[in-house]
């Protein structure tokens, strides 16, 4: 399996979790702008945890939520820079 196939299908599990766990926010407009601004992406430093968690041959389904952690970290760091209060 190549690089970009396995970045792909993490990619598409982080998603599939952060969509789990944004959908018992419910559909108010926080959850919604918690929605687009986690959605997309490459996914790359989720991908990183995962890739860690296999090389020490940890189980991923527990490392998944720290994946999509991260990768919500990171979708906060982008919004709060982009605050016009922060420039």
């Amino acid at each position: 399996m190549s690089f970009r196939d396995d970045l792909s299908r993490r990619a598409t599990d982080i998603g599939s979790a952060l969509e789990a766990e944004l959908a018992v926010l419910g559909q108010d407009q926080i959850a919604e702008g918690m929605r687009y601004a986690t959605g997309g992406g490459k996914r790359l430093r989720g991908f990183l945890v995962l890739a860690s968690a296999e090389l020490f041959e940890a189980p991923l389904q527990g490392h998944l939520i720290a994946a999509t952690a991260i990768e919500c970290l990171h979708a906060y760091s982008l919004v709060h820079d982009d605050l016009p209060c922060m420039d």
